[in-house]
């Protein structure tokens, strides 16, 4: 019977606690994967941090490498001669593990092609003789005319252009959406090769709540009990405008002073001179009281997305944004930026939501006052 499952390999450059929207949907794919008996699946993953080795979650069906990353890019053309070792030291720690679980699975499954540890895990599986998907997680990241961009032909003696082609190695590409679907047929890939697959949500999950449960679950998270509250999941980087939303805040609060504003997602990853910038904004706007942080990864996104009232994504790059549709799910009012990731595969201006222009500050702040 074994030989019957469906037997499959996610490779992942991220793992929990550390991990993004697609790194989510890839572990929930993988619990969900080994829950059915019908069904086998590892994940190799890159511990880039060390949380995961550090943190409770442990997995059975997890296997983890760490090698070292220089945090800092080098300069001139030394960066290609960095880039090649980094490549290196990615197939170095992924040969290992893929050769030793090749009888363990029949396909890798790639939910974000924009590491290369992700495309040089293609290459070995192609070697392998194995089926290989890979899905586009970001617009302008590891979409197929991002990746096979080469403005002048001293790119094609670059590393990304090695890069691109274990990319196009792939058997079958993951589109989320329509907007990234017109991507592909842009670019060189075949189209019989690509499938439109978006995210979905556990509306038992992420569902609606009462004025009394959502009460009783802020006192839980010790937020608000009182008022209405904005929020924000996910990192806090300049890419999801999180300084936008703090501005256009500060400009509403002024006028309807039972608002708050929550900030989950974490902070440790990122640019810690633009987390500091905000936070300096929120203290001498003595807006302390009004505005949490939460400063660290949260698995109970679905808590927070029902404590609250709006959900706002300020985003200039997207790929298919979960959280959009789960604040859906749990019957947010939803604002996000009118990049077409979000504007037309998610939030019809108006009806189901509202978009205001990318960049925008004031313009957000006359759609939250709406």
């Amino acid at each position: 019977m074994t030989n019957n499952k469906l037997k499959i390999c996610i490779v992942t450059a991220i793992l929990p606690p550390a991990y993004g929207g697609a790194e989510v949907a890839a572990f929930k794919y993988a619990v969900r994967l080994n829950s059915n008996p019908d069904s086998q699946v590892i994940v190799i993953g890159w511990d880039r941090t060390g949380a995961y080795g550090k943190s409770d979650l442990k997995y059975d069906f997890v296997h983890s490498v760490s090698f070292r990353e220089n945090p800092k890019d080098a300069k001139g053309v030394l960066i290609y001669f960095q880039q090649m070792y980094h490549m290196w030291n990615c197939f170095i720690a992924l040969l290992p593990l893929m050769w030793k679980f090749r009888n363990e699975y029949d396909y890798v499954h790639n939910f974000n092609s924009g590491f290369a540890f992700n495309r040089v895990s293609i290459f070995i599986a192609k070697i392998l003789g194995k089926k290989v998907i890979t899905e586009t997680s970001l617009v302008g990241d590891d979409d197929p005319l991002s990746l096979g961009r080469f403005p002048t032909w001293k790119d094609y003696f670059k590393p990304k252009y090695l890069r691109y082609l274990f990319y196009k190695m792939a058997d079958r590409y993951v589109s989320k959406s329509e907007v990234i679907t017109e991507i592909f047929r842009m670019s060189e890939i075949p189209m019989n090769k690509v499938v439109q697959i978006p995210y979905s949500v556990d509306t038992e999950i992420f569902k609606p709540m009462e004025f009394n449960e959502k009460r009783n679950l802020r006192n839980k998270l010790g937020v608000w009990e009182d008022g209405e509250i904005i929020l924000f999941v996910g990192g806090i980087n300049i890419r999801k405008g999180v300084h936008l939303l703090v501005d256009a805040f500060m400009s509403v609060e002024k006028d309807f002073h039972s608002l708050k504003l929550l900030i989950v997602g974490p902070t440790y990853k990122y640019d810690q001179k633009y987390i500091n910038d905000i936070k300096e904004k929120i203290a001498s706007a003595k807006m302390g009281d009004k505005i949490i942080l939460t400063e660290k990864n949260v698995t109970n996104v679905n808590d927070y997305m029902q404590c609250s009232d709006i959900f706002v994504l300020p985003s200039k790059q997207e790929g298919f944004p979960i959280s959009i549709i789960e604040a859906m799910s749990c019957g947010l009012t939803v604002v996000g930026s009118d990049i077409p990731e979000i504007s037309k595969a998610q939030i019809n201006n108006g009806i189901d939501g509202y978009v205001f222009r990318t960049g925008d500050s004031n313009e957000l702040a006359l759609v939250l006052k709406k």
